[in-house]
């Protein structure tokens, strides 16, 4: 499947295309992360924070495993459906829903590419103004995501681009890291 991100891009309007070499996962490396989830033993994936769907309309597309992406921002929780549904990615869905109030349960992987950041970085461009920006908030958003990931029935796997903004839970053992784009994935499992 691989695309380019200026191909996969295309699919978005203009302001959307703006923001994902900050906001959404790079093609090449979200291809390589849902793979390393799958390796790990995921087939039911949910990437936490999802944007317009990139993460999950690639796994989708180059793997045999099932995406959701959860997203608080209705409007993006739009665009990533029609672009998933134009791509063919029939196993990606997106949910719209707060990140501290969706269950974790029945996924066995999780893929977290920083997704509170914006709330607290000043120098990237926001998304939009649909969100708060406060440093209490993401301290928020990244407790409770730290909790549900203590609290997952195990095997579970988990790969983090750029972090969560949190340290992982010690039921977790670290397995792997590699580099990717600015930054590196990181597999964690859960046993």
């Amino acid at each position: 499947m691989l695309l380019s991100d200026l191909e996969f891009d295309a699919i978005y309007d203009d302001r959307i295309r703006e923001l994902s070499r900050q906001h959404w996962t790079p093609v090449q490396i979200a291809q390589r992360a849902a793979r390393l989830l799958m390796q790990a033993g995921a087939t039911r994936v949910l990437d936490v924070g999802s944007g317009v769907g990139k993460f999950c309309i690639v796994g989708a597309l180059s793997t045999t495993a099932d995406f959701v992406g959860v997203e608080r921002r209705g409007s993006l929780v739009d665009i990533a459906r029609r672009a998933a549904s134009r791509l063919g990615a029939a196993r990606a869905t997106f949910i719209h829903a707060n990140a501290d109030s969706f269950t974790f349960d029945g996924f066995n992987g999780i893929y977290l590419y920083n997704p509170f950041y914006e709330q607290i970085c000043k120098i990237i461009n926001p998304i939009d103004d649909e969100i708060e920006l406060s440093p209490l908030v993401h301290r928020h958003f990244v407790r409770a995501t730290t909790s549900k990931l203590a609290a997952a029935a195990g095997p579970m796997a988990v790969v983090t681009f750029n972090g969560f903004g949190g340290s992982m839970p010690p039921e977790y053992q670290f397995l792997a890291d590699e580099p990717a784009g600015n930054d590196r994935l990181e597999l964690w499992v859960k046993r």
